[in-house]
């Protein structure tokens, strides 16, 4: 039988909450340490336009590759990059597995013109992605704000750089490419009232969420189309499992939908929250 939240006593949700609360610390990352990406202010920048439909690491690796071609990341010569030129060389190799050739296409085009029009925006302001803000502590709200103005920085992205800025705020990050180096240069910079921002909400949040009460969907197709129904849910169960930063559960749920909760054939023998989880084991 498939079931949904609205089959739980508020009791039996509030037990899975206080059960993820306890597992966050062992399932939270920390981040690599940067290398390129923290020696240059634009590097980061490109980086998280890159990151969509293909592999992280191969996005955040492309900045480096690109400045080993190009020799400098003065703003001056990054403004007459051809993007979709380079990112074609740089992807040949790379791309998903069973990525259509259109898809591809659009992948460059979208992403070489987002990568020009932030490289414009900030021309423009006399800005870059450090010196945009302030030697002052911001809200987190604001953060948000500021960031999708940026060309390539959509709602999803802003809202993980904020989350990611307000882990290194509270030290619960030990470094991040982009804040280490605004506080390098600004030492008063921080990012405060995290519990105000809501958690980001993707296909993997959205799959595990609805195996988490025992709701199974076919495809991936199905999740997708029931994304408007249960963003409500969602956001309301995030604040019972982590008042104070409703944030963290994007954390358990995109790395148990990363690495155990794939859409066909769930590692579920594996699954670091399989004991609280409805649909642990039923295929």
């Amino acid at each position: 039988m498939s079931l949904s939240i609205k089959d739980f006593s508020f009791s039996e949700i509030m037990a899975k909450a206080e059960e993820l609360r306890k597992k966050w610390n062992s399932i939270s990352w920390q981040p690599a340490p940067e290398g390129f990406l923290a020696k240059n202010e634009f590097a980061p920048l490109i980086g998280t336009i890159c990151d969509e439909k293909i592999n992280s690491d191969d996005a955040w690796d492309f900045p480096e590759w690109l400045h080993s071609k190009i020799g400098t990341f003065e703003l001056s010569k990054l403004l007459v990059v051809d993007y979709s030129k380079e990112l074609e060389d740089f992807l040949k190799d790379k791309w998903p597995k069973g990525m259509r050739e259109n898809e591809k296409q659009e992948y460059i085009k979208k992403t070489s013109k987002a990568i020009k029009d932030a490289l414009n925006f900030f021309c423009e302001k006399k800005k870059t992605p450090v010196t945009m803000f302030e030697n002052r502590p911001y809200k987190a709200l604001e953060v948000y704000f500021m960031l999708r103005r940026i060309a390539g920085i959509g709602p999803k992205k802003a809202n993980m750089i904020t989350r990611d800025f307000i882990y290194r705020s509270l030290g619960i990050t030990k470094s991040h490419a982009w804040f280490d180096q605004i506080k390098r240069k600004l030492p008063n910079f921080k990012v405060e009232d995290g519990n105000f921002l809501d958690m980001p909400i993707d296909i993997h949040v959205i799959k595990v969420f609805n195996r988490l009460f025992g709701r199974k969907y076919p495809s991936i197709k199905g999740w997708r189309s029931e994304l408007p129904n249960h963003v409500q849910d969602i956001l309301a169960f995030s604040k019972l499992a982590f008042p104070d930063l409703p944030i963290k559960l994007d954390q358990i749920f995109w790395t148990v939908g990363r690495e155990y909760c794939h859409e066909r054939n769930p590692d579920c023998a594996r699954c670091l929250i399989a004991e609280i989880c409805e649909s642990a084991g039923n295929k």
